[in-house]
Parts: structure tokens; C-alpha cells; sequence
């Protein structure tokens, strides 16, 4: 019975499914969409205007903020993370802007420039915890491999007196 009242919704939806999905197809044979939506995406990437433009607006910007911080702290990440994080999004956003893909090769160039006259100095691994003092080692390692035996020996005598 409610498949007799539901059948015409069925039927009706199916119709009207099928115009809508048939008005919003185009076919690969229509060859004039292919070039309109590329050249409205994609436009011709001009290398020359973003390497220019990644120098003066972005590179700028960078600067003077890594000016304000003091040169011995350039290699503390939690002190460059905010003007390295806003130079990475001017030029992602001016990448985009001028048509090109992001990352490329004059990203590229621009970022090994910024960290060779930033981080030049930065060591590559920053270790956090020096090693300790062998003597510190020894006694920190002899201290409970001798108390093994002793444990061993309490358990064992236990459970003889235990019996």
C-alpha cells in the first residue's frame, strides 16, 4: 500500500532528476568550454612579474619584520615562526594572483634567498638534550643492575619461607 502512494513521488523525482542532471552536463565535444574555463583558472604565469613582486611587496615585509628581532634569535624558531608563516602566505597568495602554480621554481629561488641571509648561521639540528657525563651514565645504570641480584635473592628466600 505505501509503495502504491510513494510511486508517483518516485517517478516524478526521477524525472526530474534526469532533466536536471541532463541540463548541466557538457560534453567533451563541445571544445569551447575547455578554453574559456582554462583561461579563466589558468592564466599565463609571468615568472618575471612574480619574481619581482615576491621581492618587493613580500621580501620587504620580511625584512623589516626580522629587523625587529634581535639577529641572535633568528635561529629560535618560536621567535621567526609569525613572519616566516606571513612571508610563506604573501607568496602563496601572489602566486595565485598572478596565475602561477604554487610551489615553483621562482618560490624556490626566493625561499633558498631568504634562508641564506637568515638562517645561514641556524644549525641544522638543534639538539635539545647534550648528552650526559659518562660517570653519570655508569652510576645510573650500575645502581639497578646490582639491585637485580638482591631482588632475586629476597623473592627466592621468601618463597622458601613461605613453603
Amino acid at each position: 500500500m505505501i509503495f502504491l502512494l510513494l510511486f508517483p513521488v518516485l517517478v516524478l523525482g526521477e524525472i526530474q532528476l534526469q532533466s536536471n542532471v541532463s541540463s548541466n552536463v557538457t560534453f567533451e565535444d563541445n571544445e569551447s568550454f575547455q578554453d574559456q574555463e582554462y583561461s579563466a583558472v589558468f592564466r599565463h604565469c609571468n615568472e618575471s612579474l612574480l619574481e619581482y613582486f615576491s621581492y618587493i611587496i613580500c621580501w620587504n615585509q620580511f625584512h623589516s619584520e626580522m629587523t625587529d628581532i634581535n639577529k641572535e634569535l633568528w635561529c629560535e624558531w618560536d621567535q621567526v615562526i609569525r613572519p616566516y608563516n606571513e612571508l610563506t602566505r604573501c607568496i602563496e597568495s601572489l602566486t595565485t594572483n598572478l596565475g602561477c602554480y604554487f610551489p615553483n621554481q621562482v618560490v624556490q629561488d626566493f625561499f633558498i634567498q631568504i634562508h641564506s641571509n637568515f638562517f645561514q648561521a641556524c644549525p641544522e639540528e638543534e639538539q635539545l638534550f647534550p648528552d650526559a657525563p659518562s660517570g653519570v651514565v655508569l652510576t645510573l645504570t650500575l645502581i639497578p643492575v646490582s639491585l637485580i641480584p638482591v631482588l632475586v635473592f629476597l623473592v627466592v628466600w621468601k618463597s622458601k619461607i613461605c613453603d
